[in-house]
């Protein structure tokens, strides 16, 4: 059952002298309580039924020194099992065997987990009062337990038993669940509120287990042994549960919270007590360079330094995560911006000493940017969001530490509020996309669609790319948007493939996606997910995209390119990229700005551009396709020039997943001469 020593372990948000003067009221309460009981503490039964005693005193012992570990609410809880041979000593000893056994086995956790003595007199003094309640009601309800008999009960005075065991459940239970709320500094009706379906579902598993230790023992003594390979088991059982559940909570590299784990931990800390508090984001500057020059490994090296560093500026109630990549965020209770200021120093101060990195001496900063609650943000997704603001400000203005200020803020408030509902959008089925058809000039066949995003907000309907795209780059959430986009669109193919369609599907890939070292990956298991074959998949990139960091992007396209992925440079001609590093490049279509498709019936200049472009593109092995195509004026100009493929509106507008299929399964039967016009 409960037991204040384990559960108080790591989750302590603040205690004080009252919660040790509650735990020595409460073990005075249980001497007094044993002083009265003194005349029927009989320890005969040990003597009788030595073998008897022995076995359930093992039990007791051995539930006691295997705390089970519950994974909860990314914490770990410790259940003894301990409870349901005490409560068969106190059946057929009575009460003196299960005080002696219960007792001594509390006592010897304690002290071999180097507990204080306040808990070990604690523990002490609610056992005794837990076990009294039992006895209690027993014997008011059914006179009294026939100890030392083989049948301690009868049928008739199992009811009488149960109700026993629930007494001693919720005597045991109220007097911990005091004393941990005392000890985190919580409401304590809340904390019974918050743990009450959980501490009742463990108790009444462990309470009627009772009976049935007795039952067996009762047939055989030599039954009761038996249990102790179920308990070894669900012992295992949950240290391997919360092994994984650590596992899944925590970055593997730093041994930090990850982003998950930190954002629950936070938003219970805010709903605890709802005092100001602050998140705090940093990023290192220059950590690309180290990567870079000297590989990841040392970039690797580095962040665990720097979580070790930070680590140590940190008191007992600040909590460190690492959110991704070189993103650290830390959750502080401290409230005046003055405090905050000289705290967000400190950390930047402590990484100002050069990081060893084996046989390389390196220099790191990090730029910090504070959310402060509940002024800039009541839950957690907003605070990070201002406090991501607040530090590429401190980036734009070198400095190492800068406040939320909502001058600096380019998001109005309605995109503020919109950027939190993103967050929750792209994991749900919000996100859909749509389909542009493009199509092959030289045999008028539909070759592929461009997959273009959408959001289907619920209350503003749905919203074009430019209502969200770059609220999305600016919030680290065009990762996962991309890879949403990916799947719903590799999904689709497949979908099609079914009905014999065998058409591949463009996907555009943003600077801070193709620069990550999983992108690849994630690419190759998505295809996988869909069973897509990788010639049906084309991935866009902009020139800017490409020269953003051109080593690492030259690296993942090459690598994209292995696989059978079609790769294509969109908007081109708008970027400023060289054509020497464009040659170089394994990109298979050279996509044509809208900005020169259009004008190309009314200027010169444009359609010299176009022309010049698509020989370009295929004195480098690479097809020209050209967006933007309104009419069928420029489509016959565009077959003249010998432009390889069309997209835009002359051709098709962008269709949902239903109609684009319609479009699909009857455009072998369109005249593409005329170019059919399909609503938006």
């Amino acid at each position: 059952m409960a037991h204040v020593a384990e559960l108080v372990e790591g989750r302590v948000i603040a205690h004080g002298v009252g919660v040790r003067r509650y735990c020595a009221a409460v073990f005075a309460a249980g001497v007094v309580t044993l002083t009265a009981l003194a005349s029927t503490l009989n320890l005969g039964y040990i003597g009788r039924q030595p073998v008897a005693f022995g076995c359930l005193a093992a039990g007791v012992l051995l539930g006691e020194m295997l705390p089970v570990k519950v994974p909860r609410r990314g914490d770990e809880e410790d259940i003894v099992l301990s409870t349901p041979f005490s409560l068969a000593l106190l059946l057929t000893g009575g009460l003196g065997p299960a005080l002696l056994a219960q007792g001594s086995a509390s006592v010897l956790q304690d002290l071999l987990a180097g507990k204080p003595g306040w808990r070990v007199r604690f523990n002490l003094g609610q056992y005794t009062l837990s076990l009294a309640a039992a006895l209690g009601i027993i014997r008011v309800l059914a006179a009294a337990p026939h100890t030392g008999t083989a049948r301690p009960f009868t049928g008739a005075e199992l009811p009488a038993v149960l109700l026993g065991a629930a007494a001693f459940f919720v005597v045991n239970t109220s007097l911990v669940g005091i004393a941990v709320s005392r000890y985190q500094g919580v409401d304590t009706i809340r904390y019974f509120l918050n743990n009450a379906g959980f501490v009742i579902a463990t108790g009444t598993v462990l309470l009627v287990l009772a009976p049935i230790v007795i039952a067996a023992l009762a047939y055989s003594v030599f039954l009761v042994p038996l249990f102790v390979a179920p308990m070894l088991a669900i012992y295992r059982s949950g240290r391997d549960a919360c092994r994984s559940e650590y596992a899944a909570r925590h970055d593997p590299l730093t041994d930090l919270l990850n982003r998950t784990a930190f954002g629950d931990r936070v938003s219970a800390a805010i709903a605890a007590d709802r005092t100001p508090s602050a998140v705090m984001l940093m990023d290192l500057d220059r950590f690309k360079e180290v990567n870079e020059t000297l590989g990841h490994h040392y970039g690797d090296l580095l962040l665990q330094q720097v979580a070790e560093r930070v680590g140590g500026q940190l008191g007992e109630d600040d909590v460190l995560a690492r959110l991704g990549g070189d993103e650290f965020g830390i959750f502080t209770r401290r409230a005046r911006d003055e405090a905050l200021l000289s705290f967000a120093r400190a950390i930047g101060e402590s990484l100002r000493t050069p990081f060893e990195l084996e046989q390389f001496v390196v220099d790191a900063q990090g730029s910090i940017g504070i959310g402060r609650y509940p002024d800039d943000g009541t839950d957690v997704q907003t605070l990070l969001q201002r406090a991501d603001v607040a530090m590429y400000r401190a980036k734009e203005v070198h400095a190492d530490v800068i406040l939320y200020d909502e001058r600096y803020d380019h998001h109005n408030p309605a995109k503020l509020a919109l950027t939190a509902e993103l967050r929750t959008a792209v994991q749900s089925d919000e996100i859909v996309v749509w389909f542009q058809p493009e199509l092959d000039l030289c045999n008028n066949q539909v070759c592929a669609v461009e997959a273009l995003v959408r959001w289907q907000h619920p209350h503003l309907g749905l919203l074009p790319p430019a209502a969200f795209i770059d609220m999305a780059e600016h919030t680290n959430l065009i990762k996962p948007l991309t890879q949403q986009v990916l799947r719903l669109a590799l999904h689709q193919v497949s979908a099609w493939n079914a009905f014999g369609l065998d058409v591949a599907v463009a996907v555009n890939v943003s600077a801070r996606v193709l620069v990550n070292r999983d992108f690849v990956a994630q690419v190759e298991q998505a295809l996988i997910d869909a069973s897509v074959p990788a010639r049906h998949l084309k991935l866009e990139v902009t020139e800017s995209t490409l020269m953003v960091d051109p080593k690492l992007a030259l690296a993942v396209l090459q690598e994209l390119s292995s696989m059978g992925i079609d790769l294509a440079i969109d908007d081109f001609g708008t970027g400023y990229s060289s054509l020497a590093y464009l040659a170089d490049l394994p990109v298979a279509e050279v996509k044509i700005d809208r900005a020169f498709v259009t004008k190309m019936t009314t200027g010169a200049r444009e359609a010299s551009i176009v022309a010049s472009t698509i020989d370009l593109a295929h004195h480098l092995g690479m097809r020209a396709v050209a967006e933007g195509v309104e009419d069928l004026t420029l489509l016959a100009q565009l077959r003249t020039l010998g432009c390889d493929i069309a997209q835009g509106y002359g051709i098709s507008r962008p269709l949902d997943p239903q109609r684009a299929t319609t479009w699909l399964l009857h455009s072998h039967d369109t005249d593409y001469a005329r170019g059919p016009q399909a609503s938006a």
